[in-house]
């Protein structure tokens, strides 16, 4: 009694027990591409798809036929890897003549066979390995090796933070004056940037700034043509995917998947290309300000002066005290002599109050006639 045996593969099987891999597809096209050549070999000029599609469906059956024939010789001989010899076995199992295979091996020796290139082997991508903190322990000997290792140390022993900080008279006069040199800068900056100010060097200050915008325009140019050029990159790239693919639909893929890589490439196409404008938009761009402070430092500028007697009481005033509807004006208005608002009787009228310091002013009350006109 003959046993019939079945692969995921084999075209007797009616459905896959497996959803095809990479591999698959690969082997698939291989095995096209043989038979082609076979019939090319043997005199044909042209085959139909349907017909180089039975052929390899006959030639992938034997072939899975002849290795699970194989195996069995090979497990019945009580070993596991295969020999020449259970091959012989094997074929002979299916029923083939031994006997004719050196004559047509000598004859295709004689005559010359059609090459097929070899599939393209793609690197495993590297994946980094997870880093680590210390060295981990080491398995005690009731452990066997196969468990995973010990965590990080510091993640269940102890956990090491930074030591104390230097106290020393050095280091703590440096700390101070890097402090105070970087509150300078800054509050120098912050002045330049809301008050109007005048250098002391005009000249040379525009003549830097025109190269400063120069530069500026320089520097749009070459990110314009730097992404013109990645784009044209990507257009030759995609250009030669699309050429392959044309050459490898030649001939007609058992499986129907020749819609998908495209799809896949373009995808990873316009992503490249997305990607590299968002990295183009996000990147810190230099200003006209930052290039002409490196060369005209904000120790060359005086600012202009103010017509406010007390500068600092404006800038801790709140904002709302120059607003429209307000009653207090937008600067303090100067003291009179024996003026305290808690000393001072205040009879509800914000007009008569006369007040040396805007925040000891009293509180305001509201009427009843401001409660009525408020929505709420």
């Amino acid at each position: 009694m003959a046993m019939k045996s079945f692969h995921p593969l084999c075209s007797t099987q009616s459905t896959s027990t497996y959803v095809p891999t990479a591999a698959d597809f690969v082997f698939r096209k291989i095995l096209r591409q043989a038979a082609a050549a076979i019939c090319k070999q043997a005199g044909f000029e042209t085959v139909e798809s349907q017909v180089l599609e039975l052929i390899s469906h006959m030639m992938n059956s034997y072939l899975l036929e002849l290795g699970i024939s194989t195996r069995l010789v090979t497990e019945v001989a009580g070993r596991t890897v295969s020999t020449p010899s259970d091959t012989l076995l094997g074929l002979i199992e299916l029923g083939a003549s031994v006997m004719e295979l050196p004559p047509y091996l000598a004859k295709c020796r004689s005559q010359g066979t059609f090459c097929i290139a070899a599939p393209k082997v793609s690197n495993p991508s590297n994946v980094p390995s997870p880093l680590r903190v210390g060295n981990a322990r080491p398995h005690h000997p009731h452990i066997p090796d196969s468990l995973p290792p010990f965590p990080d140390p510091h993640t269940y022993i102890r956990t090491e933070i930074a030591g104390d900080p230097e106290l020393t008279f050095e280091k703590v006069r440096e700390d101070s004056a890097l402090l105070k040199r970087n509150t300078e800068v800054s509050l120098r900056d912050f002045m330049l940037r809301i008050h109007p100010s005048v250098s002391l060097f005009s000249a040379y200050e525009e003549r830097v700034r025109k190269e400063a915008v120069m530069q500026l325009e320089s520097r749009a140019r070459q990110k314009k043509a730097r992404i013109r050029g990645r784009m044209a990159q990507l257009e030759a790239q995609r250009l030669n995917q699309e050429l392959k693919n044309a050459a490898d639909q030649e001939m007609p893929e058992i499986f129907e998947t020749n819609d998908e890589p495209m799809q896949a490439d373009e995808n990873e196409f316009s992503g490249d290309l997305d990607d590299l404008i968002a990295e183009e938009m996000f990147e810190l761009d230099e200003t006209e300000n930052s290039l002409v402070r490196r060369k005209v430092p904000a120790i060359c500028q005086i600012l202009e002066p103010s017509l406010d007697s007390r500068p600092y009481l404006s800038a801790l005033l709140s904002d709302e005290l120059g607003e429209e509807g307000s009653d207090q004006p937008a600067s303090p208005t100067a003291p009179t002599p024996h003026s305290d608002g808690h000393n001072t009787s205040h009879n509800g009228d914000d007009e008569n109050t006369t007040e040396g310091n805007p925040y000891l002013r009293p509180p305001r009350i509201a009427v009843v006639a401001e409660l009525e006109s408020m929505d709420f």
